[in-house]
């Protein structure tokens, strides 16, 4: 177990219990002596139970959670419980036959019931020295200013602990006990033991003397190296506070430069990668204005346009229609079969003005439609009876559809422009009928959910590879099928319907399969509508 998950991490009962077993191991230890073990290291070795037992509660336990009083009263509550546990070890310790090491000394018989109970004192005061470093860990790694004197704190403490150690080692009483025969044993355990504690009072005294010595020079030290990490940290801190006002927009934000080192250095390169951003966003603003006014210059041409050319081919149109119907007996066959082409193409034609002056008067943002209560089963039925019979003649593909009436024999009213909406279904009908293979079927259904009126145009054809989904709503985009197809249109039908139904604040959405194995499928296009509640009402064409 790795010791991130080690430490801190047990509950308090099964902290207390570990410590209270590596109590009643070293009082089993302390039985190998040998002997009758003298009442100075009998109290040496309890020391040093009591010490080893709290610092591993002190390890184990984790961090109660809550309000500071709560967590206050949840490690006085293990404190008291970990000495009482303690206390126990009085029963092993006179069953061991080390409670009469003091009856022939003049030390106090409660001696050892003092040191046990006083293990739970120690556990909290070591507990809030572990809070002190815990936050102060937090805080050096959130501020560099404390980070900074923590290194330099680090440095003081490890010379003073080397000085102290080098003192430790040469005190003259250090090794007492720690030689082969002490107590008169050979048993190595019992030699371990006794040289545990035989060091007990030089480390004690090591102890006191690293704590005097570091209360003198830790406070000085601490504000010594506050002061000097503080003039580096705030001119990184005006660094950091003008980086943020440029992020938030503030693009003429510059930092003061100070010093000539490394840090203003960092000042200096920023306050140039500033002045080059300011200029690349000043000329990009620029052509962003070039190209907007570039973009609706050409919107507007392209309304104009197809505006001017819809009166020239409605008149040639019209002109041909009538020579057609008047002198279709006088025209020669051949004659008469190059006006009916030409007729055809012109019809073409005028739908594609139509659908591009469309588009491009929504993408100049000036579509507006009167929008109403409409009811889409009638307008879906109109559109179904105009396309099903030449779906049929020219290519076998059967149109059916699935339009029941609104609740009640109702009707489902939606917000929509009827005409508009019309034309939305036809482009979806015609659609799918030019991408179904002949003895294939579209089906239009129309259902209700919640919050909208569902239409769906589902059909059996081949479908729509997945790469080709996230383009068939762009305008004038042909997939790999329809450009293998010349009569196809010229790929503005979809385009129109996303912008005629989100322009009546609905959504259209595809679902499509076309993989080998996936014949008959199709595609399913989905139009939402929102619910309309009033009477029926056709706007007129704005």
């Amino acid at each position: 177990m790795s010791r991130a998950r080690f430490t801190l991490s047990a509950a308090p009962i099964q902290a207390i219990a570990e410590a209270w077993g590596i109590g009643l191991l070293m009082l089993l230890a302390l039985a190998r002596l040998g002997g009758e073990p003298a009442a100075n290291t009998l109290n040496n070795g309890i020391l040093v139970l009591c010490s080893l037992s709290g610092l591993w509660a002190v390890a184990r336990t984790r961090l109660p959670r809550g309000s500071l009083p709560r967590q206050a009263a949840s490690e006085t509550a293990v404190g008291v419980t970990l000495s009482g546990a303690m206390l126990g070890l009085l029963l092993p310790l006179q069953t061991l036959g080390l409670g009469t090491a003091w009856s022939a000394s003049h030390w106090p018989a409660y001696i050892p019931s003092l040191l046990l109970a006083a293990t739970g004192a120690g556990y909290l005061g070591a507990r809030a020295m572990l809070r002190i470093w815990l936050a102060w860990d937090i805080l050096r790694r959130q501020r560099l200013l404390w980070s900074l004197t923590h290194a330099h704190l680090v440095v003081v403490v490890s010379v003073v602990l080397l000085g102290v150690l080098f003192l430790f080692i040469i005190y003259p009483n250090t090794y007492r006990g720690m030689f082969l025969g002490a107590n008169g044993s050979t048993d190595p355990v019992a030699i371990a033991i006794e040289a545990l504690v035989g060091i007990l009072p030089a480390a004690g005294v090591a102890v006191i003397l690293l704590a005097m010595v570091l209360a003198v020079l830790l406070p000085p030290s601490a504000l010594f190296s506050y002061f000097f990490a503080r003039r580096t940290t705030q001119r990184l801190d005006a660094l950091a506070a003008t980086a943020k006002a440029v992020r938030r927009g503030d693009y003429g934000a510059r930092v003061a430069v100070t010093g000539e080192d490394e840090v203003a250095h960092l000042q200096a390169d920023f306050n140039a990668m500033a002045d080059e951003l300011a200029g690349t966003l000043a000329d990009l603003q620029v052509q962003r204005d070039t190209v907007t006014q570039l973009l609706q210059a050409r919107r507007e041409m392209i309304a104009s346009v197809s505006h001017e050319l819809r009166t020239p081919v409605a008149t040639v149109r019209a002109l041909l229609e009538s020579n057609l119907a008047r002198r279709r007996d006088e025209l020669a066959p051949a004659l008469a079969h190059d006006l009916r082409v030409i007729d055809g193409e012109m019809a073409r034609l005028e739908g594609l003005i139509d659908d591009l002056f469309l588009l491009a008067r929504a993408e100049a943002g000036r579509l507006e439609l009167a929008c109403g209560p409409t009811d889409v089963a009638a307008t879906a039925q109109r559109v179904i009876d105009a396309l099903a019979p030449l779906a049929w003649q020219s290519g076998r593909v059967e149109v059916v559809a699935d339009l029941p009436d609104g609740p009640a024999g109702g009707r489902l009213l939606a917000h929509a422009h009827a005409e508009r909406l019309g034309q939305v279904l036809a482009n979806l009908l015609r659609n799918a009928i030019r991408h179904t293979e002949p003895g294939g079927i579209v089906s239009v259904a129309l259902r209700t959910e919640p919050d909208a009126v569902v239409l769906e145009v589902r059909d059996t054809g081949a479908g729509i590879p997945a790469d080709e989904l996230p383009h068939i709503w762009e305008r004038f985009y042909r997939g790999r099928s329809d450009r293998s197809r010349a009569e196809d249109g010229a790929g503005l039908g979809l385009a129109l319907v996303k912008e005629l139904t989100e322009a009546m604040d609905g959504s259209v959405t595809v679902e499509s399969t076309a993989f080998p194995g996936a014949e008959g499928r199709g595609s399913c296009f989905t139009v939402r509508l929102q619910p309309a509640q009033g009477p029926e009402g056709e706007p007129p064409d704005p």
